[in-house]
């Protein structure tokens, strides 16, 4: 038997932050996953970054994160979203060259010498001893399994048990085991899915008839300034039109997510073609953005139109958009269903309530997109070496990051479906701007073994110009927060007992003791937020802990 301190199983965006920050925190960390080709991989949209999202890069980058790092060296268009508005919406978008990402994970993944990389799949998987395959353990383990859980490829009447479609049109392998062992442990699983577009051939499109999108000219950068990047992709813009939606609703019947041969809820903020022609039905078109998928690749990523329909159907509608009439089809888009947990089994370490040490990240958790998985990788790997080597947890909350709004929202409250991060779903968004990400968090990493100082200071030297002109312009609004922020820790500091009986408490509806004692929030702040409680019930509960009556 191998034995390590940590073991992060999934080599995507989750489990690349889990293991390099496991490693940085000075755990001996073993990454599984099934092949090489999974490192950093971009399964859908080859993009990083955007509304909600880019402060969460920040982040990242300010824990000493590597998709920043790796988004600016393999970054082929960058553009600021919502340039005209306040620096607390400001979003940085880049395209990414997805080979390029990859090869830059992998050699930041490399640099460390106590992460080892493993590809093999993992046949067997004990929780409770921390062992895999019956020759590796760990004091901790990191679930980050994606699309993998009984993962279920559809596209028409074609269904393919599949974790994802790689580059060379080969499915990998679905994981048909680690579910049952979840759901054995006591873990309540729900059905999700998600979806992606067909590939199109660069060479068929008639790019003369879109409208030109180019990058911004200079750019900002996630990490820092990078001059050895001079990429400059242009991208381009075209629209359904009536054609198309009249081909999908006269063949809606043959659409997976609509016929009930699909029961898993998608992603409500990345609809797909279907779900945006039957929905909105006033609308005449809609938004496709051609994105190439690397300097060097001969394939388009068209944005805006995931669909589950056969590839024969397929073919009828992608042919009537504008620069699309004479598109060869490379790969077909197609949908995929997989596992997921209740969030609301976790700590806000990302670690189970019932589980000491193992600890989960990324879309087995109910979310969707890149830097929703790498952000709460990071967490639960940091906290993973944190938790075998007896060190400090990293403590992110609604107060100090976008993360920690992400990390709150999904173990206090759970999901439904695919859970996207968005400013509007922090309350002090104004305060979690990413330009000032590095002096919200980089004194903390540095303690924590998280980031070196001297990074810190370059990280802070780059951004202090921006940070002083955008505080001065918000700062009525941050003194209120402040203020806010106080009586919000006050209330998160009072902690709940692990054993905590809402049963019999008077103000304590049935239903909300049942929530209750499902979520087992940690503290008052998480309480206040559980849907349908009351301020009465948190006097209740308030009464309960500070008098015993």
């Amino acid at each position: 038997m191998t034995e390590f301190d940590v073991i992060v199983i999934g080599g995507g965006h989750a489990g690349t932050e889990a293991a390099a920050a496991a490693a940085r925190r000075g755990a001996r960390t073993l990454l599984i996953t099934q092949c090489a080709t999974d490192l950093g991989a971009m399964s859908c949209n080859p993009s990083i970054g955007g509304a909600g999202k880019s402060q969460m890069v920040a982040e990242i980058d300010a824990l000493g994160g590597v998709m920043g790092r790796a988004a600016d060296a393999a970054g082929i268009h960058f553009r600021t979203l919502n340039a005209s508005h306040g620096a607390a919406t400001q979003a940085l978008r880049a395209q990414i060259d997805r080979n390029l990402y990859h090869n830059a994970i992998t050699q930041i993944l490399n640099n460390y010498k106590n992460l080892t990389l493993q590809f093999e799949p993992v046949d067997s998987l004990d929780i409770e001893r921390k062992v895999i395959n019956n020759k590796y353990s760990a004091r901790a383990i990191v679930l980050t399994t994606g699309t993998f859980l009984r993962g279920l490829v559809t596209r028409g009447t074609e269904k393919i048990p599949s974790g994802r479609m790689m580059d060379d049109g080969k499915y990998q392998a679905a994981d048909k085991n680690i579910s049952g062992v979840l759901a054995n442990a006591g873990f309540k699983l729900m059905r999700l899915k998600t979806g992606t577009p067909a590939r199109i051939y660069r060479d068929s499109v008639d790019f003369s008839v879109c409208e030109l999108q180019r990058g911004d000219t200079p750019h900002d950068w996630f990490s820092a300034p990078n001059p050895a990047n001079n990429y400059d992709a242009v991208c381009y813009i075209t629209h359904t039109n009536q054609q198309t939606h009249d081909i999908i609703r006269e063949n809606i019947s043959n659409a997976p997510m609509y016929n009930g041969d699909i029961q898993g809820t998608g992603p409500r903020y990345c609809p797909s073609i279907e779900d945006k022609v039957m929905r909105f039905p006033e609308h005449t078109s809609h938004h496709v953005f051609l994105e190439p998928e690397g300097l060097d690749s001969d394939l388009i990523y068209p944005n805006g139109i995931s669909t589950s329909f056969g590839a024969d159907i397929q073919d009828k509608w992608i042919r009537t958009i504008p620069a699309l009439e004479n598109a060869r089809i490379a790969r077909y888009g197609y949908a995929i269903e997989y596992d997921a947990i209740d969030a609301r089994a976790l700590r806000s370490t990302l670690e189970s309530k019932d589980i000491s040490g193992l600890f989960f990240a990324g879309q087995i958790n109910g979310t969707s997109g890149y830097e929703e998985a790498a952000a709460q990788g990071i967490v639960a790997g940091a906290n993973a070496g944190a938790y075998a080597l007896g060190l400090p947890p990293v403590q992110l909350d609604r107060t100090n990051a976008m993360i920690g709004v992400l990390i709150d929202d999904i173990t206090t409250l759970g999901v439904d479906e695919p859970y996207r991060m968005f400013t509007s779903r922090a309350e002090y968004r104004l305060r979690l701007r990413a330009d000032n990400a590095i002096a919200r968090l980089g004194d903390m990493a540095v303690t924590l073994g998280l980031l070196d100082a001297a990074a810190r200071d370059e990280k802070y030297a780059y951004r202090a110009d921006k940070i002083r002109e955008n505080d001065k312009f918000y700062a009525g609004y941050i003194q209120r927060n402040e203020r806010e922020i106080a009586a919000y820790r006050r209330d998160a500091a009072l902690k709940i007992p692990t054993n905590f009986e809402y049963r019999g408490l008077a103000g304590l509806t049935n239903e909300l003791v049942e929530k209750l004692t499902a979520t087992r929030p940690e503290n008052i702040a998480e309480l206040s937020r559980i849907s349908g409680m009351t301020p009465a019930g948190i006097m209740v509960v308030l009464r309960k802990i500070k008098c015993g009556n």
